[in-house]
């Protein structure tokens, strides 16, 4: 395995591959490390090789196209852009556990890692008539979060990674608010144990699009901080499910709802688009750990967008890397060769 990190995390990725080196945890030659430019690395992989890519889908997709790769059939798994949703159900009251799970959960999204990781929230499908309470419910929750020095007790969102990142969210942001309202974080906020305005720091960043319907920047570009929007939607199944089909393709959508017809419907709807499901309820309230927790036994990928390949899925994510062979011959070789026992 030959493992290639980005650049804004070389330095803590090396770190990490000499701890595996000085412990011995790896066969000596099993892993090498390139910090640095790859060169021309790439460029002499054939169809015995494979490429194992996390990043933008434009990466992704100029990996795909090399003539190297097309020509020898090299196999790639990209798990890249998503704008991934979650979709509150129209039986669901305010106050409700299911509605305070889905406003915990939302702004958890938000805030967590800065927004800076795949499987956050970033569109928020909910009925008409709840999205006045639940902006309120999510303006109040992100209200509290302290930006700031994340080494500090009680800071909640820290920097953005990179400068570059820094400004691709500022520049995001004010894309996503041409046909979206911002709610919350338009203005200046207070960095805690930062002195000055240094750090890459944006405020939890809540929008609500003008029409859901008309919108098309929310389902085509992916903010990677702490920036969602909230959607509303005409309370049917039919509606959310063509709202939440226009991202694309997605690693994860959630359902949160009460009424099984809904969540059947919802769920076969946007099914063949997402790579994992989540469905929330009342009976789990207090135990769902919420979407963006990932099982090492569930699907991480998804189609279109999000890159069509796939990672983690335990003993049966091995499988993108194993060649599978059939071996046909007379039954006393094959038990010979492959020490199979009578």
């Amino acid at each position: 395995v030959v493992a290639k990190p980005a650049t804004s995390t070389a330095l803590v990725a090396h770190n990490i591959v000499r701890i595996w080196v000085e412990q011995k945890l790896l066969p000596e030659g099993a892993l090498s490390f390139v910090c640095g430019s790859p060169g021309d690395l790439l460029t002499h992989l054939d169809g015995e090789d494979v490429v194992a890519f996390t990043g933008s889908a434009d990466t992704g997709a100029t990996i795909r196209a090399m003539p190297n790769i097309v020509k020898h059939s090299t196999r790639v798994n990209v798990e890249a852009d998503s704008l991934n949703s979650a979709v509150l159900g129209p039986d669901v009251t305010e106050g409700s556990e299911t509605f305070q799970m889905f406003a915990r959960d939302v702004a958890r999204d938000i805030t967590q890692k800065a927004g800076q990781k795949c499987t956050a929230i970033r569109r928020i499908f909910v009925p008409r008539e709840l999205a006045a309470s639940l902006e309120a419910a999510l303006v109040e929750r992100l209200g509290e979060a302290r930006v700031g020095d994340p080494s500090l007790e009680g800071v909640t969102v820290g920097p953005l990674a990179t400068a570059q990142q820094h400004r691709d969210a500022k520049a995001g942001i004010a894309k996503l608010s041409e046909e979206a309202a911002i709610v919350l974080g338009s203005g200046a906020f207070e960095r805690v144990g930062v002195a000055n305005d240094r750090g890459y720091f944006v405020a939890p960043t809540l929008l609500r699009t003008h029409d859901s319907d008309a919108a098309t920047r929310v389902h085509e570009h992916e903010v990677f901080g702490p920036v969602a929007t909230l959607l509303p939607y005409d309370g049917t199944a039919a509606h959310a499910t063509r709202l939440v089909n226009k991202g694309a393709g997605s690693l994860v959508s959630s359902v949160y709802s009460d009424d099984r017809a809904f969540t059947g419907e919802t769920l076969w709807g946007i099914a063949p688009l997402h790579g994992r499901v989540v469905l929330g309820s009342e009976k789990i309230a207090d135990q769902m750990p919420g979407p963006g927790t990932v099982l090492p036994q569930s699907v991480h990928g998804g189609p279109g967008r999000a890159g069509g390949g796939e990672e983690l899925g335990g003993v049966r994510g091995l499988s993108f890397y194993s060649q599978r062979t059939a071996v046909q011959g007379s039954r006393p070789v094959l038990e010979a060769l492959f020490g199979i026992k009578k």
